[in-house]
Parts: C-alpha cells; sequence; structure tokens
C-alpha cells in the first residue's frame, strides 16, 4: 500500500530570507532564533527523507509548488527508473549521434540548392541574392487551467513591434517574421515565455502556448498532513467582484 506525506506552509512567516545570515542548510532568523532550511533546491526525494528524519519541528522555505503530497514508497523506485532510463537514453543518443554521421555523409551530395531569387552581373563581379522565407504567425495563449488570457503582450525581441491577445486569448502578428526571429510574451502574474521562429516550409504558422504562474517562495513552520490553498488569481478575484 502506498504511503503519502503531506507538507504544508499554513502561516507563512514575513520576514525576509535573504536578510538572514548563512547557514550550512539555509539560513538563521534572528526574530524567532531558529535556523530557516532553505528547500527550494532540493528534490522530492531529498525533502522527503529529510522531513522523515528529523522529529523537531522545521522552519522551511519553499517553493509553492513543492507544498504538496508526496508517494513516500515510490520515490527511490523512481529514481533508479530514471536512472536506468538515461542509461538507456545515453546509448540511443550515442547510435542516433553515429547514425545521423553517416547519413548526413551519404546526402551531403543531394541537399537541395538554395534559392536564388535574381543573379546579375557587375563588372566581372557576379552575386545572387537570396531571400529568407517570411512566416504569418498567428497563436493561442491559455493559463494554466487551459482559459484563454486576452491582454498578453507579443512583442518582437530587440523592437517594439507588437500584438496583444484578444478576448479569446488569439493573436496574429502584424508583421510577417523570418527564421530565428524570437517573440517575447508577457502578462503580469506569469512567467514571461518566447517564441523561435523555426522554418517549416509554410507561410503560416500557429502556436500554442500555455502560461504559468510564477512559482512563489513561501516560509514558515513546516506542518505534516496540513493542507495548502494556492492565491486565487487575478481572473478568479475579478469574478468575485462581480457576484457580490
Amino acid at each position: 500500500m502506498k504511503s503519502t506525506l503531506t507538507i504544508a506552509v499554513n502561516e507563512p512567516c514575513k520576514e525576509k530570507f535573504s536578510n538572514f545570515s548563512t547557514t550550512e542548510k539555509g539560513g538563521f532568523c534572528q526574530s524567532c532564533e531558529k535556523e530557516v532550511i532553505d528547500f527550494t533546491k532540493l528534490s522530492d526525494n531529498e525533502i522527503v527523507n529529510y522531513l522523515s528524519a528529523t522529529n523537531k519541528k522545521t522552519c522551511g522555505m519553499f517553493k509553492a509548488s513543492q507544498l504538496k503530497s508526496y508517494e513516500t514508497n515510490s520515490l527511490d523506485s523512481m529514481t533508479n527508473s530514471m536512472l536506468h532510463k538515461g542509461i538507456a537514453m545515453m546509448s540511443f543518443s550515442l547510435l542516433a549521434l553515429c547514425a545521423t554521421e553517416v547519413k548526413g555523409q551519404e546526402t551531403a551530395s543531394i541537399e537541395p540548392p538554395i534559392e536564388v531569387v535574381s543573379t546579375d552581373v557587375m563588372g566581372d563581379i557576379s552575386y545572387v541574392e537570396i531571400v529568407q522565407e517570411k512566416h504569418t504567425v498567428t497563436g493561442t495563449i491559455v493559463d494554466e487551467a487551459n482559459e484563454p488570457l486576452p491582454g498578453v503582450n507579443v512583442v518582437l525581441k530587440g523592437t517594439t513591434v507588437g500584438t496583444q491577445t484578444d478576448f479569446d486569448g488569439k493573436f496574429e502578428f502584424p508583421q510577417q517574421l523570418v527564421e530565428n526571429d524570437i517573440l517575447v510574451l508577457s502578462f503580469i502574474g506569469y512567467e514571461t515565455k518566447t517564441y523561435k521562429v523555426t522554418a517549416n516550409g509554410s507561410s503560416n504558422i500557429d502556436i500554442n502556448i500555455t502560461f504559468d504562474t510564477y512559482d512563489v517562495e513561501l516560509m514558515g513552520t513546516v506542518v505534516i498532513g496540513g493542507t495548502y490553498s494556492s492565491k486565487r488569481n487575478i481572473f478568479q478575484k475579478i469574478g468575485d467582484i462581480f457576484k457580490k
């Protein structure tokens, strides 16, 4: 039977971890005279092992995504499974690399010719003009609940050219883009995303982007077996206003 360990921080501390004096496992809080363990860089397995081995109350700093239920008896097997898969993938990658090199040598002579738009002669010097393939980029942006996000800024990196998503989370970039152009997608309260244009043989590119909320850090006394409720997003708060 699977056993679980649920961890939570029911009363987040208002102190700033950056103000603590550094210790081996985190920082020392002068207000409560305790060492605050920094769990943010630990793996699931390391978190469970630490909390299972200590009998005293622990004060720690976590990412919000780390405050959840862990299946304690499956972590070791999962680690071993990932190790075996990693070895298998390395072996497969080496074989694939060898095959790619051989294939590359075999097909080097049949590479498609570069598209030449025009050829002209200036005196005794000839030159060619090469035009990059242009793409019309459209897309849909949703949040972690798969709900459309209106008002997301979509800007071409290094420029002021851009647009915003409509009520359905959709957009069409106002100018055509070429390979290696980068779109920067940003929205308040969410992680900024980027999209790099790649050639696909089509003049139209349609993309789907999912925005994730910031993985905020919480600090306080660790509660084993408690629950944690994530903060409501901006749209849920706006909805509550109209319900009143």
